[in-house]
């Protein structure tokens, strides 16, 4: 299936964020976690937020919001959130432990997202909808700015 361009854009935005996550394998351990954090805290988690905040909604307006796509989809981003939390408690090398954790469930949440919830929201809210719901993305998302408290 072809994704509509606002999807696209999304998807877009999961294949920068692996990128930069597989180049961070090459810094310390410390530092990986603290440039995973300020990803985390800058893209991803505004990312999450616009998801449930605008298409997540926009979906339970015409399928059951228990459908199991929205369930599994607020169930992910809630793990997401708790490993972010426990990577910035976490200490020494418990710290590189949770930071592969994280980064292998954002690649985890991503592919079901392209392979499952993206063709839903195109199935459903069709292309012209989900060009209305762009502009309300966006504004979200550079409404976000970069931010370092636990989330």
């Amino acid at each position: 299936m072809t994704l509509c361009p606002e999807l696209r854009r999304l998807a877009g935005e999961h294949a920068r964020w692996l990128a930069k996550i597989a180049d961070l394998g090459a810094a310390d351990a410390t530092r990986s976690a603290e440039r995973l954090l300020d990803l985390w805290d800058a893209e991803i988690l505004p990312h999450c937020r616009g998801e449930e905040d605008v298409l997540l909604p926009e979906l339970a307006r015409r399928v059951s919001e228990a459908d199991a796509v929205i369930v599994f989809t607020l169930g992910d981003h809630v793990v997401l959130r708790r490993l972010a939390r426990e990577l910035r408690a976490a200490a020494g090398p418990a710290r590189g432990a949770v930071a592969a954790s994280l980064a292998r469930k954002l690649e985890e949440h991503a592919a079901f997202e392209e392979r499952t919830l993206f063709p839903a929201l195109q199935e459903t809210l069709g292309c012209a909808r989900l060009a209305e719901l762009a502009a309300e993305l966006a504004r979200r998302a550079g409404s976000a700015g970069p931010r370092r408290a636990a989330r």
